[in-house]
């Protein structure tokens, strides 16, 4: 399960470099930055999903919740989202530390 974890991390950790390699170009050729937010990858994705999620918080939460919250947390670059997943996968796929040289008893 390590192995998938960590196989997985390193799959989105390169990902994570092609999204910013892109965003980069395109900041570059634009003269401003630009990105690729989660929004808009979740609409090029899958956009009826998109309006669902929308749906759903606004009626079991609040609409304030998807505007000051989700809303805001959408318009942040995919790679951040990439990297953080990446992290989070990588951590979980370590190697437990050494139990050498530890007392674990007094």
């Amino acid at each position: 399960m390590r192995f998938l974890a960590r196989a997985l991390g390193l799959f989105l950790a390169a990902g994570t470099f092609v999204a910013v390699v892109v965003d980069g170009t395109r900041s570059i050729a634009d003269n401003q930055l630009v990105y690729l937010s989660i929004r808009g990858f979740w609409k090029w994705f899958a956009a009826a999903s998109l309006e669902r999620a929308q749906g759903w918080v606004e009626a079991s939460l609040s609409p304030f919740v998807w505007a000051h919250i989700a809303a805001p947390v959408l318009d942040l670059p995919f790679a951040c989202l990439l990297a953080l997943l990446a992290a989070l996968l990588l951590w979980l796929g370590r190697r437990p530390a050494s139990r050498i040289g530890y007392v674990s008893h007094l």
